[in-house]
């Protein structure tokens, strides 16, 4: 396939040269004068372990580096746009650099006839995407763009000493876009790599490259807090974090990464409490373990703030232990939103077939009783008898699948999904997800995934 990559600095380097290797040609654009000399001469103007390799590419023609848009988008049916989306004192991104590039590949592409799709590389929110990238593409191609003109997020995943590495020998590849044919160029570009290939949206894309990077960042972060703690241990945090890791089951896995409801329990919060509470007695500051219990609460806070907005008379709540197989109360997000939106005066009918009362004892029953002392009066024995009537159906725990709530639910109920499990559309119901803003009504996905996409997504589901 013919390619054109836009930007010679770090990712632009390692994507075009490691697209040459799977067989492509690339034409690689540049407009400054220093970097394009030394692509001239056959030499790579960024260092990274086994770039050197690659440079008879360079030297065969493989790759052609050019300063002119228009000579490269006419010999190429494809743009990955790799320029630099550097922070702005209010640290958002600054996209001076993609409106350019956007701007001459859109005029260049409009002189030719053959279908063209423009994907971007560079790391952009899905925001800056709907008010900036798509009016400019609208705004310069009219009604060619979305037909034979298409645009896709693609976004890089590259480590600064592995980027040839991760980009021939990914986790995943990942497609952002509203475009079939898009999704279908893309894959092919990318056909030779064995890996997972995932279609989402643009949106879906985007938040998924800063989830990555906010995610090791906390990593990296949570360590030397942990380490920071060792003294007042009496420990050694390199073993602590050694051994921690050993855990693939639960610490170094997909455990408790699925979006959903709070943690609670009689372990995660009043440990997390303890630690916090060593850090403070002691004079550490670990402001990464300070903020975790205030985010749980939040998100509990806020799905009580969406009950409220939505305007609703009767609830049936599915759920009230902290999990699935366990009758345990004590510190459950379930029982302080049952307990918020009684306080608030909502008749409340709850199912859950882990908790009967008159099994309860201890600090259990303790629990309960100090913050739900009427139980015996809100739960029901059947779903039927919990669901029937209600104008919300709140799903705290996963107790009925999509079927069973169809049996025993009128078409319309408003359906608040906190386990994140039920498919986005699941007509006749009307299925919303808590977000930042309260609630949302949950999207599916745009376009007909690979098949790939559906394996790992069936593969996600199982218990």
């Amino acid at each position: 396939m013919d390619v054109a990559v836009f930007g010679a600095g770090y990712v632009g380097v390692v994507t075009a040269a490691c697209l040459a290797a799977l067989g492509h040609r690339i034409w690689l654009v540049e407009v400054v004068p220093e970097k394009l000399a030394l692509l001239r001469e056959g030499k790579f103007p960024v260092g990274e372990p086994g770039l050197h390799e690659h440079s008879p590419y360079l030297q065969s023609g493989q790759i052609v580096p050019t300063s002119c848009v228009r000579e490269a988008v006419s010999r190429t049916e494809v743009a990955l746009v790799c320029v630099g989306t550097p922070s702005q004192m209010d640290g958002s991104s600054n996209l001076e650099q993609v409106r350019r590039v956007l701007a001459e590949i859109a005029d260049a592409v409009g002189g030719c006839s053959g279908p063209y799709t423009i994907a971007i590389r560079s790391t952009m929110s899905s925001l800056k995407i709907s008010e900036e990238v798509t009016p400019l593409l609208i705004e310069r191609l009219k009604d060619r763009f979305g037909k034979d003109i298409v645009f896709a997020m693609n976004p890089e995943f590259l480590r600064e000493g592995h980027a040839i590495e991760d980009f021939l020998h990914p986790p995943f590849v990942v497609v952002g876009t509203d475009h079939e044919a898009a999704a279908r160029r893309l894959r092919e570009l990318y056909d030779p790599i064995e890996a997972p290939f995932f279609v989402v949206s643009p949106g879906t894309a985007s938040l998924l490259k800063y989830a990555c990077n906010a995610f090791h960042a906390t990593k990296v972060a949570f360590a030397n807090e942990i380490a920071s703690l060792e003294a007042a241990f009496a420990a050694d945090a390199n073993a602590v974090m050694s051994i921690l890791c050993l855990d693939r089951s639960l610490n170094t896995s997909p455990a408790y990464l699925r979006p959903g409801y709070a943690f609670g329990g009689s372990c995660l919060p009043k440990d997390l409490r303890a630690l916090t509470r060593v850090a403070s007695f002691t004079g550490i500051a670990c402001p990464l373990l300070d903020s975790v219990l205030a985010s749980n609460s939040l998100i509990i806070q806020r799905s009580i703030d969406a009950v409220v907005s939505l305007d609703v008379r009767e609830i049936a709540l599915v759920g009230l232990s902290f999990k699935v197989g366990t009758d345990d109360l004590r510190e459950s997000p379930l029982v302080e939103l049952a307990e918020k939106l009684v306080g608030k005066g909502y008749p409340l009918r709850i199912f859950d077939p882990d908790v009967r009362p008159e099994s309860l004892l201890g600090q259990n029953l303790l629990y309960i009783n100090r913050h739900l002392e009427h139980l015996r009066l809100l739960l029901r024995d059947s779903d039927e008898d919990a669901l029937s009537g209600a104008d919300l159906i709140i799903l705290g725990k996963p107790l009925l699948p999509p079927k069973r709530l169809m049996e025993v639910c009128r078409a319309g109920v408003r359906v608040l999904d906190l386990t994140r499990e039920l498919p986005p559309h699941l007509p006749p119901f009307r299925v919303l997800r808590l977000n930042g803003g309260g609630w949302a009504e949950a999207v599916g996905n745009p376009l007909h995934v690979l098949e790939s996409f559906r394996e790992t997504q069936r593969l996600w589901s199982k218990p």
